[in-house]
């Protein structure tokens, strides 16, 4: 005898399906029904405040029911995109520094007793600046050493099987070109020694009557180095990164993700595709710093491949109102990466001043959109 629909609704509606066992995997924040997901689905999407703006960040989590071991590597995750976000706020400080010597005033002849007094007032002012150039200072180094640390974790011969993810090449790769964008913008501002060597005359003037200024001088020292070596934060990344052996691996392993995501039908936005051209020059130098290790990279990645990425692109935006070039990179960072400067082929590559008249015109311009 058939029940009444009536009466089998009620009867499941006594039922409980309540149990004590966690959520497997809650609902996805975003999911993109074209070649690959957006988001991971560890992943948790939430704003953060920086000088008043808001940033999104996504946070990863191991889900405790799945107990795949990935505590590691989101924790990783969290600290590569925390550092993302706070390089991109000292890149915006480095692009927007204006020269404040300019603005300083001069006192005439009729007031030169009171010189003392402006030396310390144009000190108090230059120092403020100072600060936050010292705080880049920190963090690059800050940066740069767990950079180095995530890309020798993958080293490990237990990891070289089950290497990064997808999202965690990005995420290596976000965090070098900032490093790189802020060398290039260090290097690019004229103001910042300008405004640096009345600093350290300020400071001289003013430090007389000073007690235990040693420390201060050393660290004046070392703000000064940084200031004036060029591609310092790049130097500095390739002594961390080389602290320990066997970190070509994972270089090679973000080459050729990088030279395929450019070759291949990828669906790269503009601001993607630039990433990989700013970072994969230096991703070059970096894994030939010996002959060996050149030999080992051209052959996974032959340098007609390189060559032909560089040549299709030989200008790219670093900011809004400043551009690099990938081939000008190379040759300069040749000077200091002496295996590197071996590299005959690379280095003969035209920078955009050398590009004949015809190629410059013909180059396309929606690159610089």
């Amino acid at each position: 005898m058939a029940v009444p629909v009536e009466e089998a609704i009620a009867a499941l509606s006594t039922f409980s399906l309540e149990d004590d066992q966690p959520e497997v995997q809650g609902p996805a924040v975003w999911i993109s029904t074209e070649r690959g997901a957006t988001q991971s689905p560890i992943g948790i999407i939430y704003s953060t405040e920086v000088l008043g703006r808001f940033f999104p960040i996504a946070e990863y989590s191991d889900v405790s029911a799945y107990r795949l071991s990935l505590s590691e590597d989101t924790k990783a995750l969290n600290q590569l995109n925390s550092l993302i976000q706070e390089g991109k706020e000292m890149a915006s400080v480095l692009y927007t520094y204006r020269s404040c010597v300019k603005a300083l005033p001069q006192l005439p002849d009729s007031m030169k007793q009171s010189q003392a007094d402006l030396y310390l007032e144009t000190y108090q002012v230059l120092d403020l600046e100072m600060s936050r150039l010292r705080e880049i200072q920190r963090w690059q180094a800050s940066a740069a050493s767990k950079l180095a640390a995530d890309m020798q974790r993958f080293s490990r011969p237990e990891r070289r099987i089950n290497g990064p993810t997808i999202t965690h090449l990005w995420s290596m790769l976000k965090l070098l070109d900032v490093l790189v964008q802020l060398d290039h913008l260090k290097n690019a501002k004229a103001s910042i020694p300008n405004d640096f060597s009345w600093y350290k005359r300020t400071f001289t003037q003013v430090s007389v009557q000073w007690q235990d200024i040693d420390s201060m001088r050393e660290e004046l020292d070392d703000l000064q180095i940084f200031l004036s070596t060029r591609w310092a934060i790049l130097l500095n990344l390739h002594v961390e990164m080389f602290r320990v052996n066997n970190v070509e691996d994972i270089l090679q392993v973000l080459i050729v993700f990088a030279v395929e995501s450019l070759e291949l039908d990828f669906a790269l936005l503009f601001p993607e595709r630039h990433i990989l051209l700013r970072v994969l020059p230096v991703l070059v130098v970096l894994a030939t710093s010996s002959e060996k290790d050149s030999e080992s990279l051209y052959k996974r990645v032959k340098i007609i491949r390189l060559i032909n990425i560089f040549k299709n692109d030989p200008v790219i935006p670093a900011f809004p109102d400043l551009h690099l070039s990938p081939a000008a990179i190379l040759k300069e960072l040749s000077t200091y990466f002496h295996k590197f400067s071996t590299q005959t082929r690379l280095l003969t590559l035209p920078a955009p001043h050398e590009l004949p008249p015809r190629e410059a015109q013909e180059y396309p311009l929606i690159f610089f959109v």
